[in-house]
């Protein structure tokens, strides 16, 4: 991710010290995002791409284009934060195919890390707000002491975690299966 991140920097023609004029933080800060110490949060990165391409030269947009397309950043910072916190090889079973609940927690802890390991907060936002999926409740879950108490909670984390919303059906199925004591049909 840090490579990447000066790759682009380098692209853009800019130095951090002329980062500052076209972005909100500090020379300081574009370092330290690029630097490679610590994994930066998800919004630090795409300002730090955003200023760039801000302070960047017309000549240069083509090329930053290749090498900052979000959907691949976004991947790129996925992996180097489940490195950092060592789940980069967390594996678990496809919601069809979860056959029970120690099954069902380990793949809501992967999802959740696969979304990246956000802050709480910003899952729980995502996911409709305390009221549908409460801070502590949430923390249980992603530390796998506690699974969603009904179907409303755990699509509620589902959408907090970003998941494609055409596997909602396979996760209800899942949950509705396990709920009921059936066994995996293959």
């Amino acid at each position: 991710m840090a490579v990447r991140l000066r790759i682009i920097r380098e692209l853009a023609e800019v130095t951090y010290d002329g980062m500052v004029e076209f972005g909100e933080a500090s020379a300081a800060t574009y370092k330290r995002t690029a630097s490679g110490v610590n994994v930066p949060r998800w919004f630090r990165v795409m300002e730090f791409v955003d200023t760039c391409r801000l302070a960047a030269p017309p000549e240069a947009l083509d090329r930053l284009r290749l090498v900052s397309r979000p959907h691949d950043l976004h991947a790129l910072w996925v992996n180097a934060r489940m490195e950092e916190r060592g789940s980069l090889l967390l594996r678990a079973p496809r919601a069809r195919l979860i056959a029970n609940w120690a099954e069902c927690s380990l793949a809501l802890a992967t999802l959740y890390e696969r979304a990246g390991a956000p802050p709480l907060r910003e899952v729980q936002e995502l996911a409709g707000g305390p009221t549908q999926l409460p801070l502590s409740t949430l923390a249980r879950i992603v530390n796998r002491q506690a699974l969603p108490t009904d179907n409303r909670q755990l699509r509620a984390f589902l959408l907090g975690c970003r998941l494609n919303g055409k596997q909602l059906p396979e996760w209800d199925e899942a949950w509705n299966r396990l709920a009921s004591g059936r066994s995996v049909s293959i």
